[in-house]
């Protein structure tokens, strides 16, 4: 796996660059995880006056909005931007969530869902009885119910998901990387999140998963065994092919392309017509040689 990929946020988040804060707000004691104290930030933004709705599903059209908060907030690089607007993307999914489990959810069907709860007025002043009212009407829509019924279905088919609470991939890779001097393998990661302080695993179900990947660590020792791009030790163990988007192992930032260096399809359409193209010269160079090669010993031979 390459380490340099400078320009992309799988890696700026990698090195560990911390945000310095600006801001007398901010809490160092939460460590800025909080995901309700930081999208309360961005639902009242100070960016030209506006206000970011909780009931909002498109972050796009407010993206610069979201930015000006953060570079206003926190000393923040210009290329950490799409990483930062993912985060924000993700935590206020995740904040939405969380309002709806709290307060909606089991009195969905309630008249009295239609008024603000007393806590969401008293934390969440920047929530508006028109807002709150917007993210009832679209909970209440067959699309969200039906939405929410797959993600459910998709949920259950994880079995193997992740028990690292707070302290995800990136950051337990940095701390071994500042251990060992390496960053760890991708089925190093993966196990290390499932395993408690004693040694011991979380749960029954990594168990045959540990032994796959004991099993094949010892094979690649001994030679019989050879990684070759995403079919590695993780996959092997696992028993099923990577999948598009977020790679097992790994933070959600990570692409494919960059962890197993493999090379777009049209890029590598373009690298086959690039050999083609050279082949076809090696060929017509040959076959012009030949000719005259050929033309050469009929001289000689009609001299001699």
């Amino acid at each position: 796996m390459s380490q340099d990929h400078a320009e992309e946020c799988s890696t700026q988040t990698h090195v560990g660059k911390p945000l310095r804060t600006n801001s007398p707000r901010f809490n160092p004691d939460d460590d800025g995880r909080r995901r309700a104290t930081l999208m309360t930030r961005v639902h009242q933004v100070r960016a030209k006056g506006q206000r970011i709705e909780v009931s909002f599903d498109d972050l796009a059209p407010r993206k610069e909005i979201v930015w000006m908060e953060v570079v206003t907030s926190f000393t923040v690089d210009e290329s950490y931007k799409r990483c930062v607007l993912k985060s924000c993307g993700g935590l206020a999914k995740g904040f939405r969530y969380d309002l709806y489990q709290a307060f909606v959810r089991d009195h969905i069907d309630d008249e009295n869902v239609w008024q603000r709860p007393p806590k969401v007025v008293h934390n969440y002043p920047t929530i508006t009885q028109d807002d709150w009212e917007k993210f009832i009407q679209y909970r209440r829509t067959p699309e969200f119910k039906r939405l929410s019924e797959q993600g459910s279905e998709i949920r259950k088919k994880s079995k193997y998901g992740s028990t690292g609470g707070r302290d995800g991939y990136r950051k337990r890779d940095q701390a071994h990387f500042e251990k060992t001097g390496k960053y760890a393998e991708r089925y190093e990661s993966w196990l290390d999140m499932r395993i408690k302080t004693d040694g011991g695993l979380k749960k029954e179900e990594f168990k045959p998963i540990a032994e796959n990947i004991e099993e094949f660590t010892q094979q690649q020792t001994q030679g019989s065994f050879e990684s070759v791009g995403t079919e590695d030790i993780l996959t092997k163990a696992l028993g099923n092919a990577e999948h598009s988007g977020r790679i097992r192992g790994q933070s959600k930032f990570v692409k494919q392309s960059q962890y197993f260096n493999l090379v777009h399809p049209s890029r590598e359409k373009d690298e086959v017509s690039d050999m083609k193209l050279k082949i076809a010269a090696v060929t017509t160079r040959l076959a012009q040689a030949v000719t005259i090669h050929t033309y050469i010993h009929i001289v000689l031979k009609y001299l001699a």
